[in-house]
């Protein structure tokens, strides 16, 4: 009995030991950031462990959306530019940015890769999502504010938009940036840029085979503002008639300033 005992204990912790190893994890390592006067961005580390069989990890890093994105396009009215046409674009997050590995170069070198997240989106596919441009084409909704939308109209937007936000460090698809190591953990760093907008992030990590998803981790995050930050964009929301003269203030005072500082200055 007792040699039997000690035979099903050592299953039991063999079984053990094989569901921890299949566990996957997914750590941020800061997961409250604030925003103040003096904000310039951040860096957020992430990391955790692979299960067996992967070969390839994405993470996706998700910012709250505003609700609806007011768009206005520009063209050539007789000898002037100026705004043609209105759109409203709804259902896209404020903040989306991929980040992937890369099995050949793991974050090591120059990376002539390209098709990371196009192997990624062909096992996502029958799952019924994707990640990347082809997510917030599939997400976003387009309404004309003046006049009918024309066939291929969403996609031509979206594409605008994409490179509008990626301008602003707020959209973006980078390979070769999550490296992992021969013990299967894996790491790298997600960019917080300057223009984040305030609220509840996730930040979701799948792993992946060659021929499957094998699993998927997701973390939040939360990013306030705070001190003169928080206060001005209270002040803006709920008192925007008080708002608007602070503003007409500050500038008013700025400019005397100006005036005076250069007058004296050309006085020497």
């Amino acid at each position: 009995m007792r040699r039997s005992a000690l035979v099903v204990l050592a299953v039991l912790t063999s079984l053990s030991v094989n569901a921890q190893q299949q566990t996957a994890t997914s750590v941020v390592g800061d997961r409250r950031v604030s925003v103040t006067l003096t904000f310039s961005g951040q860096e957020l580390f992430l990391h955790g462990q692979t299960p067996p069989g992967t070969r390839s990890v994405v993470a996706v890093m998700e910012g709250p959306g505003a609700g609806g994105v007011r768009l206005m396009e520009k063209g050539r009215v007789a000898l002037f530019w100026m705004g043609v046409r209105q759109y409203r674009l709804i259902g896209v997050p404020g903040l989306y940015l991929v980040d992937a590995s890369c099995p050949e170069c793991n974050g090591m070198r120059a990376c002539p890769h390209g098709s990371e997240i196009e192997a990624a989106n062909k096992l996502f596919a029958p799952l019924g999502f994707v990640v990347g441009k082809d997510d917030i084409s599939a997400r976003a909704e387009l309404e004309g504010l003046s006049g009918a939308l024309a066939a291929g109209e969403l996609a031509r937007i979206v594409d605008g938009f994409w490179t509008l936000q990626a301008d602003r460090g707020l959209y973006g698809v980078h390979q070769n940036t999550i490296r992992i190591n021969p013990e299967g953990k894996f790491y790298h760093r997600l960019t917080l840029p300057t223009e984040a907008p305030e609220g509840r992030y996730s930040v979701t990590t799948y792993f992946l085979a060659a021929d499957r998803l094998v699993a998927t981790e997701t973390s939040e995050l939360f990013v306030r503002k705070s001190g003169l930050v928080a206060w001005l964009s209270r002040l803006a929301e709920r008192r925007a008639f008080l708002y608007g003269i602070l503003c007409v203030g500050i500038a008013i005072a700025a400019g005397w300033l100006a005036g005076t500082l250069f007058k004296r200055g050309g006085g020497h």
